[in-house]
């Protein structure tokens, strides 16, 4: 890849890794990112009994998307047939990568990044929120994708750099969302209820299930700001900067816990009804 990491700045959280490498590999073919903001509107969970959440479209229909907006060509492979000259998108487990500290030897999490062949013996690996690229052997790498087994992917590069963007709806439209949201926005509800109940003898900050949820709630921010700036008309501006809110009244709780937990509940209630509100406007034709 030519663009240095050092000049790559980072469009998503630490949970949305699928999203920041494949943002990457169009940026490098300076590819129009919009259209894929606007497609990428969801919440989830990626696995069930995992206590985070993100805002990334599950991969299956992510490929499907770039394939038919930027003729991007994802092929599932083996992971002993990644050669030299091509890019591939990489799962592993965090668990194995010594520089995502916070679960390196700790705790499994699928994480995505872009690999290409150095030689026999060795993977070049990209890391776009990291801003890491290194030289891996490639047992360790092997090791580190065995626990999920997801399939690599090699990712071609885009035919198409500038997608029409009024011809595409968000993700979430085509599923059943208001069924969905509300079930998800009370999970989250709960999670933050949960901190708030957080009596323990170290400063809250400090807590590894306060730092989840921040890191998890602020993913979704970034996301989010860049999803409603695709969008020109005025009444979806205030939606764009609602995460970002949700933050500073998450962060609130390390003053006082119980002020911090009744405003972030609150405002989390509201975002609900507005993005239900706002996808309701692309099912009933008002976009």
């Amino acid at each position: 890849m030519s663009r240095k990491l050092t000049d790559w700045t980072v469009p998503f959280g630490p949970y949305d890794c699928l999203l920041n490498a494949v943002t990457l590999w169009l940026s490098v073919h300076h590819a129009d990112l919009n259209p894929l903001y606007r497609y990428n509107f969801t919440i989830n969970y990626y696995y069930a009994g995992y206590d985070w959440f993100d805002s990334t479209v599950p991969v299956k229909e992510l490929f499907s998307f770039i394939r038919h907006a930027y003729g991007v060509e994802g092929k599932p492979c083996r992971l002993d047939s990644v050669d030299r000259g091509r890019v591939y998108l990489l799962p592993v487990d965090a668990y194995y990568v010594p520089y995502m500290k916070e679960f390196y030897g700790k705790g499994h999490m699928l994480h995505y990044v872009l690999a290409e062949a150095a030689d026999d013996q060795s993977l070049r690996v990209t890391d776009p929120y990291f801003a890491t690229s290194l030289l891996a052997d490639r047992t360790c790498v092997e090791q580190a994708w065995r626990t999920f087994s997801e399939p690599v992917m090699e990712i071609s590069p885009p035919l198409s750099l500038k997608p029409d963007l009024n011809a595409i709806r968000p993700y979430l439209t085509t599923q059943p969302y208001t069924e969905l949201l509300p079930v998800t926005f009370a999970r989250i509800s709960e999670l933050i209820m949960d901190v708030g109940a957080y009596r323990g003898p170290e400063n809250v900050m400090d807590h590894p299930v306060f730092k989840q949820q921040f890191g998890c709630i602020r993913t979704i921010a970034l996301s989010r700001l860049r999803h409603f700036s695709t969008c020109s008309t005025m009444d979806v501006a205030h939606l764009g900067s609602a995460w970002r809110k949700l933050e500073v009244s998450f962060m609130k709780m390390t003053i006082s816990l119980d002020r911090g937990v009744t405003a972030t509940v609150k405002q989390l209630k509201q975002i609900a009804e507005d993005e239900l509100a706002y996808l309701h406007s692309y099912a009933t034709g008002g976009r």
